[in-house]
């Protein structure tokens, strides 16, 4: 069966009709979250679903949906073309109706195959041809679609390599041979013993030896059965660990992530500390306010100044007009002297009122001579008196300026402004200075752990998003979970252990048992009865003893070598998928119920445990592709691989070199992946890492969300798919 081609219409997120064509070698289908990928899956699990008729509305496209007129109606279908004995095409579809009240009905669904006939196609049922005439039915369906890694894991299903055995080996045939071989020898056993039972001869030692048998085969029995038992509790157990062990690898991830977004935090939580800064406390309390102190002091002092020296100017001016007043009166004092040198006496002597009187009388009552009008005398004590108004006028005048005006310069404001300028300057600007150094050293150490705090939030978020991713990987697996998982293996390893010591005690005794009827066995061959049929029927209980053996023996080898034609064609393509890389050993080992478990061991032969996700995942992709190798060899039947994200634990370094392997495998594979795919800086969004892309030499199809959507509302939702090459 090869895939041709694939329509996808108004199935979920796909609204409208999307076309997807396959190739013989692989074809990748690119896609971020919420683009579609598991949608494209699910649409493919859909139609291969044949077990009821799921018409179901959550089926069709929301946006399709919403674009409906009440009374319009339109069609949800799958098909797929393929190849298998000539071209055939599978169809699954059903229509749908908007009625009043935007209520969505649907009708008139149909599953049907059209098989082609020279270059005619006739109608089949769709699950006949499924399961009749694709060579695509149920059991193989098992090892075709994987969605995600953890279902790679094909042989954690009890019935898994029973199914397997039958199906692609001789294994069947067999089947039938021992169940007759075993039907016989019962027989012939019951008939030999009967006829003993009637002979005379031996009659006593037959019943003593069946009485010893049938003790010894409920031993047996019980025996048996209790191990089958504890075989399906170890089953049930290792299922669990397996299941854990799978957990266990996400819980460790988990936990390694938890301590690591625990360690962000913390680290945030001290950056955060010393990033919170009151400014306004730091203004005051931290004397930041002084931050532009230089500009200003020096703006000051240069002001103080200028305005000193002005204020000395001004003083000097003040101090020469002062002294030329001075110098003037004293040239005026100077002239007012007498005739003889002598010292005139003060303006104010005599009184105004006494010369007055003296020019009344015209006597001058100082010196006590005649004062006549006009005379020398008269006129010298006329302009002593003219002199004395004056300058009391002037006193008067002198004085009143005197309390109407403030000195040039009544305070000291400008010294003291001055000697201020000296005092700020010196070791208290440096101490200034050094502030505001200390300021932008505090700013500059603040901005740096904002920076630091911007990156450790990145990180943080980047591994939410880890975690996020781990989660979804692992089928959505709880937070609650994984760290039950640590505390829950200890118990299952315990209770494991337990029940395979048991086994051991269980098997001891049933070997003590089966060499117990062994004995009784040959004491029977060793009697000798008298009667002809019974030594018939002994020999031919003999003969169908060692027939049953034998078709045993043959099933047994025939398993074995097919576990081991299993192993070889693994290891032929794990060393494939791991160029250049450490990848070990595939093991298929058979355990109870006849299932089996695949195993990884070193060439040394190391167990290894716990191999990295990557490897992990090639491990169960190898065997996956030696299953389908065989199928082609036993069935001459071949069918496709389809997995959902198998590659998420993958380096992206290792993603090229990985499906340019897969390509060059004769198989034809489809991957929905969200690899190859990097951000978008101008967007913010995903594009297609188109350096990586050109050198794949596989078919590659874009499929993403329709922009623009709103991203809180579904029927907004539609994916588009663009073939890229």
């Amino acid at each position: 069966m090869i895939l041709k081609e694939l329509r996808i219409n108004n199935f979920r997120s796909y609204c409208g009709e999307s076309v997807f064509k396959f190739k013989k070698g692989l074809t990748l289908i690119i896609g971020g979250n919420g683009d579609g990928k598991t949608t494209f899956f699910d649409a493919l699990d859909w139609l291969f679903t044949t077990a009821s008729d799921n018409k179901s509305v959550s089926l069709i496209s929301e946006k399709r949906k919403s674009e409906l007129e009440v009374g319009e109606s339109d069609i949800l279908s799958v098909s797929l073309l393929f190849d298998h004995d000539g071209e055939k095409l599978l169809e699954k579809q059903f229509s749908f109706e908007k009625l009043e009240g935007g209520i969505i009905s649907t009708k008139n669904f149909s599953f049907q195959g059209y098989d082609g006939i020279g270059f005619e196609r006739v109608m089949v049922s769709g699950k006949l041809l499924l399961e009749a005439r694709s060579g695509f039915d149920a059991t193989m369906r098992k090892y075709c679609l994987f969605k995600g890694e953890s279902e790679l894991k094909v042989f954690d299903n009890e019935t898994a390599l029973k199914d397997l055995v039958e199906k692609f080996s001789d294994i069947k045939r067999l089947e039938k041979y021992v169940e007759l071989a075993s039907t016989f020898e019962s027989k012939s056993e019951d008939a030999y013993k009967k006829e003993m039972g009637t002979d005379g001869k031996v009659l006593k030692k037959t019943k003593e030896l069946d009485s010893k048998l049938d003790n010894v085969k409920r031993n047996i029995s019980t025996i048996t059965a209790s191990i089958k038992l504890q075989e399906a509790e170890i089953s049930v157990y290792q299922v669990k660990l397996d299941d854990m062990e799978r957990h266990q690898d996400a819980s460790e991830k988990y936990q390694a992530i938890k301590s690591r977004i625990a360690s962000l935090e913390e680290k945030g939580s001290r950056i955060k500390h010393h990033t919170s800064e009151d400014y306004n406390i730091k203004l005051l309390d931290d004397f930041w306010i002084l931050s532009p102190y230089p500009s200003i002091y020096d703006e000051f002092k240069k002001k103080v100044s200028l305005v000193s020296k002005e204020k000395r100017k001004l003083r000097e001016t003040d101090i020469e007009l002062k002294a030329k007043a001075k110098g003037k009166e004293e040239a005026i004092e100077e002239i007012k002297a007498l005739t003889n040198g002598a010292t005139q006496l003060p303006w104010y002597l005599p009184d105004d009122q006494t010369m007055q009187e003296m020019l009344d009388d015209q006597i001058c009552k100082v010196c006590n001579r005649e004062a006549i009008e006009g005379s020398d005398a008269y006129n010298f004590m006329k302009s002593k008196l003219e002199n004395y108004l004056q300058e009391n006028e002037s006193k008067k005048t002198l004085e009143k300026q005197t309390e109407d005006q403030k000195p040039l310069f009544g305070n000291t404001h400008i010294e003291d402004m001055h000697n201020m300028s000296i005092s700020l300057g010196g070791n208290n600007a440096k101490e200034i200075a050094i502030l505001q150094t200390e300021i932008k050293e505090r700013i500059e150490f603040i901005a740096a752990r904002k920076l630091d705090l911007a990156k450790i939030e990145e990180q943080i978020k980047e591994a939410n998003d880890e975690k996020n991713s781990l989660l979804i990987q692992n089928d959505d697996v709880s937070e609650a979970l994984l760290d039950k998982n640590f505390k829950d293996m200890r118990g299952f390893f315990e209770s494991k252990s337990h029940a395979e010591n048991k086994i051991l005690k269980l098997r001891l005794q049933l070997e003590g048992y089966k060499k117990e009827k062994r004995e009784i066995d040959s004491e029977y061959k060793l009697l000798i009865p008298s009667k002809g049929f019974a030594n018939l029927y002994s020999r031919i209980h003999i003969v169908l003893e060692k027939v049953e053996n034998a078709f045993k023996g043959a099933k047994m080898i025939n398993r074995r070598r097919f576990l081991f034609d299993l192993d070889e064609r693994a290891n032929f393509y794990l060393k494939k998928l791991n160029i250049d890389d450490f990848h070990g050993v595939v093991r298929i080992v058979e355990t109870a119920n006849e299932s089996a478990k695949i195993q990884l061991y070193s060439s040394n032969g190391t167990q290894i445990t716990s191999p990295n996700g990557a490897l992990n995942t090639t491990v169960y992709m190898s065997v996956l592709f030696a299953i389908s190798d065989l199928t082609t060899l036993k069935k001459e039947v071949d069918y496709p691989l389809i997995f959902d994200a198998p590659t998420s634990s993958f380096e992206s370094f290792k993603e090229n070199e990985f499906y340019n392997v897969i390509d060059k495998i004769d198989k034809q594979c489809i991957i929905v992946t969200k690899d190859l795919l990097e951000k978008d800086e101008m967007t913010g969004g995903r594009r297609l890492n188109e350096e990586k892309i050109k050198h794949l030499t596989c078919s590659v199809y874009r499929i993403e969300k329709k922009r623009p959507f709103t991203a809180s509302d579904l029927s907004t939702i539609c994916t588009t798919s663009i073939e890229i090459k």
